[in-house]
């Protein structure tokens, strides 16, 4: 059975009792394996793996709810199949919380755009309008333990940054994060004192051992970056999706 260590999958083979016999060096890099299986599984699923498991003699499939290294709620494909009261376990992750994040990033572009700033007759409503536009075009987004994302939306001057850059910094270091993932896909055009006051507000992560990252640079914004005497000195990454997985 030594040869299943080098399965490249998470694999378990566990007994009528859900006791793990055996598992892949793959399983232990997500899941802090124990001895039954249950224990891996979120308490609310625990119904569910016990149906989907109580004919030991066929095969079976379905999604449960599991714990692993980084995350409390992740959901897995689950592939048992029975031989000799024996099951042989295959887990594979459902990527559904990068849809879940797109969903509220969406939610944000959405929000942001039914704004009519038209309709605020007064200066007070328009003023705080306006703040309450900045903090929605500035949202702090838990994606795993570790790490978080900041899209940002709308121009990205001056007043954008210094009226988030205090949350930003505040939530990073109470959350624990170790990321920080800045996304410019919604960010319109650029200004030098903005970009000066967000080179700022990435040094400031850096000196609390935070490692800032920035993802969907558009020709605009490279050209801009180019040209400017203020560059911040982060890693640039292609795409959300990407970003995702590397932050996993």
């Amino acid at each position: 059975m030594s040869d299943l260590k080098y399965l490249p999958l998470p694999y378990f083979l566990i007994d009528a009792e859900y006791n793990i016999l055996a598992n892949s060096a793959a399983s232990e890099g997500i899941f802090s394996v124990g001895k039954n299986f249950l224990e891996l599984v979120d308490w609310e699923s625990h119904n569910k793996m016990k149906s989907m498991f109580v004919n030991q003699i066929n095969k079976a499939e379905g999604e449960l709810i599991m714990k692993t290294k980084y995350s409390p709620y992740a959901l897995f494909d689950i592939n048992i199949n029975w031989h000799e009261h024996k099951g042989h376990i295959i887990c594979i992750e459902k990527d559904h919380r990068l849809s879940e994040l797109e969903t509220i990033v969406e939610k944000h572009r959405i929000r942001l755009a039914a704004t009519d700033l038209e309709l605020l007759e007064k200066k007070e409503q328009v003023e705080k309008s306006l703040m309450e536009i900045k903090s929605l075009s500035c949202p702090f987004i838990k994606l795993t333990k570790s790490s978080a994302l900041v899209p940002l939306f709308g121009n990205l001057d001056d007043e954008l940054i210094r009226q988030n850059e205090g949350r930003v910094l505040n939530n990073s270091l109470e959350g624990g994060y170790q990321e920080v993932l800045f996304d410019l896909n919604g960010v319109g055009e650029l200004t030098l004192e903005g970009v000066e006051a967000f080179v700022s507000l990435v040094t400031e992560l850096q000196l609390m051992g935070l490692k800032p990252s920035i993802i969907g640079v558009k020709p605009n914004h490279a050209f801009f970056l180019n040209h400017s005497t203020v560059v911040p000195d982060v890693p640039y990454l292609n795409s959300l999706s990407k970003a995702f997985k590397i932050s996993n």
